[in-house]
């Protein structure tokens, strides 16, 4: 997407919405940004992905984006 993100929720955060999206984003907008606007606790969210790499909720996005949301993960 050029003007927007492509994003993936993984797991339990596939409720929130399709597995994959495309979402517009504007200048200055931050991952935590885009977990409000999917109406997620950003306390689900335990992992997120950048382009590959492991970044925190408060990173700034850019046009093209790929954006992977993992949710925490529990097992004993």
């Amino acid at each position: 997407m050029k003007d927007g993100i492509e994003l993936t929720l993984v797991g339990l955060l596939k409720k929130y919405g399709p597995a994959q999206v495309s979402l517009p984003i504007e200048s200055g907008q931050t991952v935590l940004d885009v977990i409000g606007r999917l109406g997620l606790n950003p306390e689900l969210v335990a992992i997120v992905m950048v382009n590959g790499r492991q970044r925190f909720k408060d990173s700034p996005l850019h046009p093209g984006d790929r954006v992977k949301l993992l949710p925490l993960i529990g097992g004993g």
